[in-house]
């Protein structure tokens, strides 16, 4: 949404969202979006954006009742600059892994349960990147999570490099919705019917 913490831009991210889309709006944080400035953009926007960080929010949808778990996800290894600069990383990217696992009792009771997350939560989405550095794009360990709790759909970033923008873990669809990557933005109705997710899947490959 922004670049390097600049919290101004994101002024410029919201107009454009609000000129083309009349719909709640809801985020995660991304990579960006350094801790020191989330509590900028919270409260500088907290009006028009339902920010989710390691939270959820369930909303309803003419009939149906949506919940959404928003977070910034996690890595299997970080990054050298985090390992510097945040102390605890990987205690901080392993209880993300069970916060997120645990949020899934709040919104049981939703027509569709979906996962925000900025970090990709598999491997299958990195297919394009240097094989090399999966380990800090991603986190394998979602894996697990989103096939015992089954969301409807899993939405990710940051794989800007990606080849592979939709794939399936266990019951639920997965999508990369990396800007950079898919260069559209992305949408889809939910249910998933079958001949949308074939549209979908002749998209992606």
């Amino acid at each position: 949404m922004i670049y390097r913490g600049r919290v101004n831009e994101f002024n410029t991210v919201l107009k454009a969202i609000k000129n083309r889309f009349d719909v709640p709006i809801i985020a995660c944080f991304g990579n960006e979006e350094y801790d020191e400035c989330i509590p900028s953009l919270i409260r500088n926007f907290s009006d028009e954006v339902g920010w989710l960080n390691d939270e959820y929010i369930k909303i309803k949808i003419k009939s149906f009742r949506l919940g959404i778990i928003g977070s910034r996800g996690s890595l299997d290894r970080p990054t050298k600059w985090q390992l510097k600069n945040i102390p605890n990383i990987k205690e901080i990217y392993a209880e993300r892994v069970r916060k997120v696992e645990k949020l899934f009792n709040y919104i049981a009771d939703c027509d569709f349960r979906i996962l925000l997350l900025h970090y990709s939560p598999t491997y299958k989405t990195l297919i394009g990147e240097d094989r090399r550095i999966w380990p800090e794009l991603g986190c394998k360990r979602f894996e697990e999570v989103i096939v015992s709790r089954k969301p409807t759909i899993v939405i990710h970033g940051h794989a800007h490099r990606s080849k592979v923008f939709s794939t399936r873990i266990g019951e639920s669809k997965i999508f990369n919705v990396s800007l950079p990557a898919v260069r559209k933005i992305i949408t889809f109705q939910l249910p998933l019917k079958t001949s949308y997710q074939a549209k979908l899947t002749s998209f992606f490959k």
